[in-house]
């Protein structure tokens, strides 16, 4: 049997080791909370999903935003798609919906929150300050898919500055999605008007930002 000083060892041992766990969770916390902030700021009017931030030994913070789409009216979303909505839309037994296009979820998600330009992706590459040669060569690699891989060609094959390929990146992303949007209409035979067709696709989808901290 323990004596009542071996309890009382034992007692105040784990409170104090609570009362730490409890100091390095809001630490923890606290720290999450200022890269939250610091990660929203660097990816505000970017299409990057995350940046890291490393320090002197090595270690890594890396913070990451995405978007979430959500089918609120499928019905709605069928009607508006008319016979091409098998072609995107996966419809489960249960039943559920899942959008099997990744590009078509892109278009969703942009004509949503509003994320999307009007003038074609052959439009930006024309006017991207570079020869005839290296935009026909941009026409090939950029897809609007992956924003640091766009940065990257436009940067690389048109020799612009980091800013510079990312606003060029940025601008072609919100092209494709218009465009994307506008072969499916007329794939699917949608007449009417289509800031009309836009505003029943905002009633038939939501999308949700999430963000996350990662440690390595």
């Amino acid at each position: 049997m323990l004596n009542n000083l071996e309890y009382s060892d034992k007692v105040k041992e784990l409170s104090e080791i609570n009362a730490q766990l409890n100091a390095l969770k809001a630490k923890k916390s606290e720290l999450e909370a200022w890269f939250l902030t610091l990660g929203s700021e660097a990816l505000k009017d970017s299409k990057a999903k995350s940046v890291c931030y490393q320090s002197d030994d090595g270690s890594s913070v890396i913070y990451t935003q995405a978007q979430k789409l959500t089918l609120e009216a499928p019905a709605v979303l069928k009607k508006l798609l008319g016979n091409t909505f098998s072609d995107f839309i996966e419809e489960k037994s249960e039943p559920t919906y899942k959008v099997k296009s990744a590009a078509v979820e892109r278009m969703l998600i942009g004509l949503y929150t509003g994320n999307y330009t009007k003038i074609s992706p052959s439009e930006v590459i024309s006017q991207l300050p570079c020869s005839s040669e290296q935009q026909a060569i941009l026409s090939k690699r950029l897809k609007g898919a992956n924003f640091e891989t766009d940065v990257k060609n436009i940067r690389e094959i048109g020799g612009f500055s980091e800013q510079d390929a990312s606003d060029y990146a940025y601008l072609y992303a919100e092209a494709v999605v218009y465009d994307t949007f506008r072969r499916l209409m007329e794939l699917s035979g949608a007449d009417g008007n289509p800031e009309e067709f836009i505003k029943g696709l905002t009633v038939a989808v939501s999308v949700d930002d999430t963000t996350k901290i990662s440690i390595k």
